[in-house]
């Protein structure tokens, strides 16, 4: 039986809600599909990841583009789903390689649902969840290692399909980043609660900006729609017929963007309480604000009424009413037998009260609890009168203008009218903080403390570090009420035990510049008096001088694109600082994406000069590094590291040499280079690393990619070095020679042993010491000393192990 998605958008940026959700598109077949997509829907959810804003016209030219590949690719349909994640992934893959020299990169995490009938079958790219209450059992969808970190870091793609038969009344919920408070989002509910109330539960519960989206399914005609938040049901039968969506077309005219339709009318066996239907009210239903009021005479007849009832009941049809005489001569009725009479005794000093008097007594009570009653109510409605009469005398008199027998001054009763309600406000927020956020810091340290004295017992060190965690964010809770020196001191406990178990080494930066720069630092390079920075935006070098007393920029000098005489040098994108000795008196170089060198220094005239190409000419020159004397240039897009050789002037003139032999790897997403005595290393832009060895004589031999080691057992069968998005590499100088991976989304550096790629440690900034955000470029100098980029400022510390 066909079943339809009825979708609600889950988007919040800035802390504002919004309907449309960019990257989130759905895809009805073309008349004209190929073989096997006729009545497939495609839904397509992409976020994409980067250290720049993405418009909504980049996200909707990319689903529209995977959306032809999709209807018009024939066989399979796991093979039509490959051809619009490799539709993605290629034109990310395109747009990283040209930007790395200017820092800039894009991540695509993306989940691609196909619908046919009854049946979706779902392709994740990158570290996205799907959670399913398919047939009333839950199922999260979730596999980081076959789905791999995401779209646009290489050629090949990693892949997760998933297949879900669905039923009326199935909820799924997609989301790129699941927040926490989601995990239990579908089972958590009783019953089959209205989308639209789930829709406000789940942007309730999640703090900060959101991105996913709500499906409900319902029979229907195997399509997909998108649901207004607060749309009325359709009140008519053509409401519900199925919209139309997206009608791709050839890429040369890209499919218009679905539209949001009404909600359509329930099924039987879904019918949203009438709470959440959103709509005018109809003209003859009572309102709950217009109860007509009521005089008390008749509250007070109302009360007489009900006490009079309930003491009708309290009196069986044997017993007179009090004030009534009863007949006890009268002949028992008809069927019953006379009672015999009984002689008594008489055993105490008082009479025995009798049947007549209990029920006097009893009426006399219940009458004087109704007077009592009656009583209570006139007084009740006497103060409300009264209190609301005086509550309309003196409200008026709060605004300015208002008729009063007071006399007081306008700029003063506007005082005063401002005045009382922040004072009420004032004492809630008083009573909350000194008993309701005290109670929760007690619980939280209580908790913080507990986990603490079990953490300390543990000797297993997954164990140790699952308690650690769970200190941690106890405290950290804990301060957030009430920032004590007891939660202090337990957060900064957990914290160090934690990096101690991780291998991590908090290191303190300070910021060498008093603003930031109006630049994108990508590079850097540093010799023993300069530090340079290769601007991403503007494609030229600064200099900043290393003093003893700190860092000063150089505003004079010039390294920057452009036409030197009959040479013409594109925008920078690598930079190399060059040894004090060398026949140009040059102090940095940097090269353009053509192979154009341009020589800078202090006071002096940049000066140009071309690199030979190579026979094969330049595909695009993405990165270089210097050693011994050498200069290794990375051309990704054509697979190929080319090396120049210094001539007798010591520059590169000469042709390049092929570095590889027979044995090619696969580089083309390729992002950095760095050269020792070892043998050649290569970053990819998913992470990878290739290693290479050239022994003179000998051709170059390969590993590609080598395995990395992590050591750290309370990591567990988490992967670090496929959950770290990596962008620079360095070598650090002999006898101990290291390479540094930069994890810039991470604020990390990962210390990998060059010669066994085993995990050496994790270095990382301080609480405070660097704001948020990716980092930009990686420097290191003698004397332990580190530098990082973010954005235009630059921060060191001396503390590098």
């Amino acid at each position: 039986m066909p079943m339809d998605l009825n979708l609600l958008s889950l988007y919040r940026a800035n802390g504002q809600e919004q309907v449309a959700q960019p990257g989130l598109m759905a895809y009805a077949p073309p008349r004209k599909a190929a073989r096997g997509r006729e009545r497939e829907w495609l839904l397509i959810s992409l976020l994409l990841n980067g250290n720049r804003p993405f418009e909504a016209e980049e996200y909707e030219a990319l689903t529209n583009a995977a959306a032809f590949a999709f209807h018009n690719m024939h066989g399979a349909l796991t093979a039509a789903l490959r051809a619009a994640a490799d539709s993605i992934n290629n034109t990310l893959l395109e747009r990283n390689l040209s930007t790395t020299g200017r820092g800039q990169y894009a991540i695509g995490w993306v989940t691609l649902a196909a619908l046919r009938d009854s049946q979706l079958t779902i392709l994740q790219c990158g570290p996205t969840h799907v959670l399913a209450l398919n047939a009333g059992a839950p199922r999260h969808i979730h596999d980081p290692a076959l789905a791999g970190k995401g779209l646009g870091l290489s050629q090949g793609i990693n892949r997760f399909f998933s297949q879900l038969q669905l039923q009326p009344g199935d909820r799924l919920l997609l989301c790129p980043k699941l927040p926490p408070a989601w995990a239990d989002a579908l089972t958590s509910d009783r019953g089959l609660p209205a989308p639209e109330s789930t829709r406000k539960r789940l942007l309730a519960v999640a703090d900060g900006d959101v991105n996913g989206a709500l499906i409900q399914v319902t029979d229907g005609t195997g399509g997909i729609h998108f649901l207004l938040p607060d749309a009325p049901h359709p009140s008519n039968p053509e409401a519900d017929a199925t919209p139309q969506a997206f009608q791709p077309a050839p890429a040369a005219l890209p499919p218009a963007p679905v539209e949001f339709f009404p909600e359509p009318e329930p099924i039987p066996s879904f019918t949203p309480p009438a709470a959440h239907v959103v709509g005018r009210p109809p003209e003859d239903a009572p309102s709950a604000y217009a109860i007509p009021p009521q005089s008390v005479d008749a509250d007070e007849e109302l009360v007489e009424r009900l006490a009079e009832m309930a003491l009708a009941r309290q009196f069986p049809s044997s017993i007179p009413r009090a004030g009534e005489e009863a007949d006890y001569d009268a002949p028992p009725a008809e069927g019953q037998e006379e009672e015999a009479e009984i002689e008594t005794v008489d055993v105490t000093s008082t009479p025995r009260p009798s049947a007549e008097e209990i029920a006097q007594r009893r009426a006399e009570s219940q009458r004087q609890m109704a007077r009592a009653a009656v009583g209570g109510i006139n007084a009740w409605r006497n103060f409300t009168g009264q209190a609301g009469a005086r509550l309309r005398k003196f409200l008026p008199n709060l605004l300015p203008g208002g008729e009063s027998d007071i006399s007081l001054p306008v700029p003063a009763m506007a005082f005063i009218s401002i005045l009382v309600p922040l004072l009420i406000v004032t004492i809630a927020v008083v009573v909350y903080m000194r008993f309701g956020r005290s109670s929760q810091y007690e619980t939280s340290l209580a908790q913080a403390i507990e986990l603490r004295a079990s953490a300390v017992e543990q000797t297993d060190p997954l164990r140790q570090y699952e308690t650690w965690n769970a200190v941690l964010q106890y405290a950290t809770k804990a301060e957030e009420y009430n920032p004590t020196n007891d939660a202090a001191s337990i957060k900064q406990e957990a914290q160090t035990q934690l990096d101690a178990l991780l291998g991590v080494t908090r290191l303190r930066f300070s910021p060498i510049f008093n603003a930031p720069l109006d630049a994108q630092i990508s590079r850097m390079a540093v010799s023993d008096s300069d530090l340079f920075m290769l601007d991403a935006s503007s494609g030229k070098i600064l200099r900043a001088a290393v003093n003893g007393r700190g860092h000063m920029l150089d505003e004079n000098f010039d390294c920057k694109p452009g036409l030197y005489g009959d040479k013409s040098v594109g925008s920078l994108i690598d930079l190399q600082a060059l040894p004090k000795e060398n026949t140009l008196n040059s102090s940095v170089l940097g090269v353009d994406a053509a192979g154009n060198l341009l020589y800078c220094a202090q006071g002096q005239v940049s000066r140009p000069m071309s690199l030979t190409p190579p026979s094969t000419n330049w595909g695009r020159v993405t990165a270089i590094a210097l050693d011994s004397g050498r200069l290794y240039v990375l051309d990704a897009p054509a697979r190929a590291v080319w090396v120049y050789a210094n001539d007798k002037e010591g520059v590169f003139t000469d042709a390049p040499l092929f570095f590889f032999g027979n044995q090619i790897p696969e580089i083309q997403d390729a992002i950095d280079i760095a050269v020792s005595s070892d043998g050649l290393f290569l970053l990819h832009a998913d992470g990878r690393v290739t290693f290479c060895t050239n022994i003179e004589g000998s051709p170059a031999r390969c590993e590609s990619p080598v395995q990395l080691i992590n050591r750290f057992p309370a990591y567990g069968s988490r992967n670090v070095f496929t959950e770290a998005h990596y962008t620079q590499m360095i070598l650090t100088g002999p006898p101990d020679s290291t390479l540094l991976l930069l994890d810039a989304e991470g604020q990390s550096i990962h210390r990998l042993g060059s010669h066994g790629f085993e995990l050496m440690g994790i270095l990382g900034a301080s609480a405070g010491t660097i704001p948020a955000g990716p980092l930009g470029a990686l420097a290191t100098a003698p004397n332990h000393i580190l530098y990082l980029a973010l954005g235009g400022q630059v921060y060191v510390t001396a503390d590098a192990p």
